[in-house]
């Protein structure tokens, strides 16, 4: 089978999983939704948004690190796995020990023994890091499709049991331990492969450094990410924090169900190109698919933010509204701007991309600081302005040094925000003006074919009839996979 080949199957594959795995994430939020309350939301968001931090640390970029690597030798990726597995030990007991101190910080006593609990799942996603690499790089996207669409589920039963029974932010909390548990499990298996002992003389200076280099931007990009709701848990409290981490979590659901699943397809292949003359292509075709598909989806969330939070949050939730739809323009920015992840990863440009990634989103931690003085929504205005401003650095600055061209990237990115902006931005306006009072079905029932009929006529529009070609295109390579 050819690499394109494998990338289309490996693409359609990641996508029918993650189709599955978004019907249970959405139906987790909207049921969890009417069984916890928003206090209980922002107890357990006050202590994933900091000790959720320790997760990204303890894979410490060495999974990365050993996809990227092509000539990885079997004692290199044991030391890695021990490696992952030392540095997960050592947060899981930090976590305990700081989790009265995190409590103090947010005057909230309960946080402590969730954090405590919490910790836990350190241990068990630093031993999945390499088992999670090793089926990566053996290529098998079908067993990393079931393995994730099978956590999700086990963990949504329990949690639905739990939020029945009355048991509140403790649902949350059995659901992230079920995930990694089940993650874990599955992925071991599906690995074939055991690590042995550690040892040295293995020459892990290289991968140590990839691996450091993407902690940083990883650990850089969680905390920004986390610092909104940072900020409003301890400027504004519980209740706001929990109404703006339900936005937030729609906001999420299709940076969890494309992006970072497409990233397990998309490192390998570009990794085994990085010498290759196609690279390029592959690069531009990524930004176009992803563009208009990824960006393309948090352009018709933004649109259709009044009916959606309606239907899937209930009664109740209507503050989230408006920061639903801000945030989702920010994912916009995100979504374009995820190529240029890849391509830092697959040329092991690790340190240009912590440089500027610092750059980037400090900034994008300074508008949201800014922000936070008008509540919720304030912040999450800074964090859209901040993604934008993000991209921009990141297309000026750190993409000149790969020796790709900027020119063609930019207007593939440009075409699908001109497609999606002006009837998103219409249907806003009249969604919350025009028909603010109507049942959110009866809304659904007027925009959506509105849209639909606006998208038939762009496509007389040469450059848009050109696009909607290369996507009918790359559709049916997927199909027939």
């Amino acid at each position: 089978m050819s690499l394109a080949d494998t990338a289309a199957r490996g693409g359609a594959v990641t996508l029918a999983g993650q189709l599955a795995r978004f019907i249970m994430q959405l139906a987790s939020v909207a049921i969890l939704a009417r069984l916890i309350d928003p206090t209980d939301y922002g107890l357990f968001t006050m202590v994933f948004a900091i000790v959720g931090v320790a997760s990204v640390i303890g894979d410490f970029g060495l999974s990365l690190a050993a996809i990227q690597s092509q000539n990885i030798t079997p004692q290199q990726r044991t030391n890695l796995f021990w490696t992952n597995t030392a540095i997960g030990i050592a947060l899981g007991i930090l976590v305990v020990l700081g989790a009265p101190a995190l409590a103090e910080f947010y005057g909230v006593p309960a946080v402590t023994p969730i954090a405590q609990v919490m910790a836990i799942t350190f241990l068990l996603n630093a031993l999945t890091a390499q088992f999670r690499a090793e089926v990566s790089i053996k290529l098998r996207f079908s067993w990393l499709a079931v393995i994730d669409v099978l956590a999700v589920a086990v963990a949504l039963g329990l949690a639905i049991g739990i939020a029945v029974s009355g048991g509140g932010y403790w649902a949350l909390v059995a659901q992230q331990l079920v995930i990694a548990a089940v993650s874990l499990i599955g992925l071991a298996l599906a690995a074939r492969w055991l690590p042995g002992l550690p040892r040295r003389g293995a020459h892990m200076r290289e991968l140590y450094a990839f691996g450091a280099n993407t902690l940083g931007v990883q650990l850089f990009s969680y905390a920004t990410s986390n610092v909104d709701s940072i900020l409003i848990g301890r400027v504004w409290g519980t209740m706001p924090l929990g109404i703006y981490d339900r936005a937030y979590q729609l906001f999420r659901l299709p940076l969890q169900q494309i992006a970072a699943p497409m990233t397990k397809v998309a490192m390998p292949i570009l990794s085994k190109l990085q010498a290759d003359d196609r690279y390029e292509a592959y690069v531009r075709r990524a930004q176009m698919v992803l563009g208009y598909t990824f960006g393309g989806t948090f352009w018709l969330l933004a649109a259709l933010s009044d009916p959606i939070v309606d239907i899937l949050l209930g009664p109740g939730w209507g503050q989230a509204k408006p920061i639903f739809t801000v945030l989702a323009v920010g994912g916009v920015f995100q979504a374009i701007g995820f190529v240029y992840y890849w391509v830092f990863l697959s040329l092991a440009l690790t340190g240009l991309q912590l440089r500027w990634t610092v750059i980037g989103r400090s900034t994008m931690v300074a508008c949201m600081a800014v922000g936070v003085i008008w509540g919720p929504l304030g912040v999450a205005i800074g964090s859209t302005i901040g993604q934008a401003i993000n991209w921009s650095l990141q297309t000026t600055f750190p993409m000149s040094k790969t020796g790709l061209r900027r020119a063609p990237l930019i207007a593939i990115a440009l075409r699908p925000i001109a497609l999606f902006a002006p009837v998103s931005i219409v249907c806003v306006v009249v969604s919350y003006t025009v028909m603010s009072a109507w049942n959110p079905w009866t809304q659904l029932a007027v925009l959506v074919p509105t849209l639909c009929a606006y998208f038939a006529v762009a496509s007389l529009v040469p450059s848009v009839r050109s696009d909607y070609s290369h996507l009918l295109a790359v559709a049916q390579r997927l199909r027939r996979r």
